[in-house]
């Protein structure tokens, strides 16, 4: 069961999106609220998998609550609703944090797809958004490096930050060990395990351990891991 969290000024259209998601077997409504404020008010004190965030929230509060919940909580996806299809505009909320979005122009069956989709980790968008994606992760990296003064990225940048100890969790998840085995091979408490373990996902901008893996499996076949102690 995919929570959604509807965000909209307008309590009639969060009303009428909110009656339409009922009709998914699979997606639940937790809650219409209708300003940035009230929707992190609700986050204190339950959670969901979807937040779908009106575009045009009073008090440029689509932003501060995209922000906050990138900032916090990884576990929660933003979808941001009512946006036109401009490709400066998708950039700045996918750039902001948001996971995907749906336009003026959709459909409910676009939409509803598309909380399918941001719930699994993936984005749906057009080809024309995908080509100025592509160009501005070009321009960014080409900003790291100029900021950095290196010619290239190197193999352990993704890890500059991990400790010691997050490093030897890290290699346990790459070696598929389940958190109770990684508990077990370090001598440390499951929950300090959990704890490595969501520390390791933020620093490293993934969502899921199978991310994680994979960006050891590649970057040990380049280089040695660097630690921060």
């Amino acid at each position: 069961m995919i929570r959604v969290l509807i965000v909209h000024e307008v309590r009639l259209i969060a009303d009428l999106t909110s009656s339409a998601l009922h009709m998914e077997p699979d997606l639940e409504v937790v809650a219409c609220v209708h300003t940035a404020d009230a929707a992190l008010t609700l986050l204190r004190k339950s959670t969901c998998d979807v937040i779908m965030v009106s575009v045009t929230l009073p008090n440029n509060g689509a932003a501060t609550l995209t922000h906050a919940v990138a900032k916090t909580d990884r576990s929660i996806t933003v979808l941001i609703t009512g946006l036109v299809e401009a490709k400066a505009a998708v950039l700045r909320w996918l750039e902001a944090g948001a996971t995907g979005y749906v336009h003026t122009d959709e459909s409910l069956a676009a939409m509803v797809q598309k909380i399918h989709s941001v719930a699994q980790g993936e984005c749906l968008v057009s080809s024309h958004i995908t080509a100025a994606l592509m160009v501005r992760i070009r321009e960014l990296k080409q900003q790291i490096i100029e900021l950095n003064g290196m010619q290239t990225l190197k193999p352990d940048y993704l890890y500059a930050k991990l400790s010691v100890r997050e490093c030897e969790v890290l290699d346990l998840i790459e070696e598929g060990y389940s958190n109770q085995g990684i508990g077990n091979a370090l001598y440390i408490e499951l929950g300090t395990v959990k704890n490595h373990v969501h520390n390791i996902l933020d620093k490293l901008g993934v969502r899921t351990r199978c991310q994680a893996a994979i960006i050891a499996r590649q970057a040990l076949a380049n280089s040695t891991v660097s630690v921060k102690m």
